[in-house]
């Protein structure tokens, strides 16, 4: 017999061989559809005028895996619609190896002198889209992530800001539209996806049993199913996202932004547990009534990190970004991060004093086992950096991945199972 967790696991396996594995065989109807498309990026770029950042304009980059990979842009005018004759413009192309030493210098168009290609493009004098420059890049040894700009260094433009709408496809030397840091994602994500459903199945039969044996359901059990169906519902969302991302390059922005909302959402119940439980709710009856405060203070935590999810967003393809938490937002909340593990140590050692021997030993358990859960962010984001660029994002995700069953396991343990959790509310 076929229980609803083994059927969900088999057709997951199957639409995974269907994808990855006849995809790989000569010849085939899959094969091919596969191979016309590429990542895909589209968007507007402001070029020439007054302005001296805008003679030399980042547009996009990708990781190439070792081989050579293949890359396609093209151009239009948006703003004017028409110049009297056409321009030429230039797209330059960086290695990761040189472009620190190209961001540093002051002169922008001095810049070109560190570039692995430079390629002329003819835009105007209507609005149509150019020709497609296509070209293609190697790598060796290693991957490389390499960094395309557009500059009128030349001055072939008028002397005002022109906007020009872009598009950019690239593709690997497999035909995969996966930057490199993104390599082994999707079948991360699905086996992530696969083994926390196996967790909530667990999950629900032990709260169900649980239920039974005491007659309800704990309002922290509820909470906690809370913060991991959240979870759930934004993993099941970032991973139909990645699936259509390896079939057209673009996937699916509305299950991306939600699902990294929604995974904010989640730490952000789960962190709010935490130090609920830590100032003593449930434990310390005289304390009940004082927690009233932490509705509105948890309600301002989410909605900030929604804003720093917003916000991260709008750079998505920034030349420094290499993973979602990369630069400010990632400083910033690894500062929240910490400053939320302040909180609950304070709560954590006022609520041990004023409860008895029971809950002090409880709380000492549960003070090593919440700072290893605040600390882990700050200890992931700062470990990433130490990796080459390339490999950031996999170290980050992963270890986050991580992070989160370890976490979702021990509380579901601490909660459901007659430990020292119950028995400091005994004394209670």
């Amino acid at each position: 017999m076929v229980t609803p967790i083994g059927g969900f696991l088999r057709r997951l396996a199957i639409a995974w061989l269907l994808w990855d594995v006849f995809p790989v065989s000569q010849g085939g109807e899959h094969a091919l559809i596969r191979s016309a498309f590429a990542k895909k990026i589209a968007g507007p770029v402001r070029l020439a005028g007054p302005k001296k950042e805008n003679k030399w304009r980042y547009l996009s980059k990708f990781g190439y895996d070792i081989g050579t990979g293949s890359f396609d842009f093209r151009f239009q005018l948006a703003a004017p619609k028409s110049i009297p004759e056409a321009a030429v413009i230039q797209l330059e192309v960086y290695l990761d190896e040189h472009w620190a030493e190209a961001e540093l210098e002051p002169v922008l168009c001095d810049r070109r002198k560190h570039a692995k290609q430079v390629r002329n493009i003819s835009i105007g004098p209507g609005s149509n889209w150019t020709d497609w420059s296509s070209g293609t890049l190697s790598q060796s040894v290693r991957p490389h992530i390499w960094y395309f700009v557009l500059s009128d260094c030349r001055h072939t433009l008028a002397n005002f800001t022109h906007r020009l709408k872009f598009e950019f496809h690239a593709k690997q030397a497999d035909g995969s539209e996966f930057s490199i840091e993104m390599k082994g994602m999707l079948l991360a994500n699905v086996l992530f996806l696969a083994s926390f459903v196996v967790m909530m199945h667990w999950f629900i039969k032990r709260t169900l049993a649980f239920a039974k044996s005491a007659g309800y359901v704990h309002p922290v059990i509820w909470t906690l199913a809370c913060g991991m169906i959240t979870q759930l519902v934004a993993q099941t969302m970032h991973t139909i996202h990645l699936f259509a991302y390896k079939y057209d390059g673009d996937g699916l922005k509305a299950c991306e932004v939600l699902s990294e909302i929604l995974f904010m959402l989640a730490q952000v119940i789960q962190t709010s547990l935490l130090i609920l439980i830590a100032l003593g709710y449930t434990l310390l009856q005289s304390k009940i009534g004082e927690l009233d405060l932490m509705i509105p203070m948890c309600f301002m935590i989410g909605v900030i990190h929604i804003m720093l999810v917003g916000f991260g967003k709008i750079k998505d393809d920034a030349s420094y970004k290499y993973h979602e938490n990369e630069g400010v937002i990632g400083w910033i909340l690894l500062v929240m991060r910490l400053g939320l593990y302040g909180w609950f140590l304070w709560a954590v050692q006022s609520s041990a004093r004023e409860g008895g021997m029971k809950i002090a030993n409880f709380l000492q358990q549960f003070r090593i086992a919440g700072s290893l859960y605040f600390l882990a962010f700050p200890g992931i984001f700062l470990v990433t950096q130490l990796f080459a660029p390339y490999l950031q994002h996999f170290v980050m995700t992963i270890g986050q991945m991580i992070m989160q069953t370890g976490f979702n396991l021990w509380l579901s343990s601490l909660f459901l199972t007659r430990g020292q959790y119950f028995k400091a509310l005994g004394s209670s």
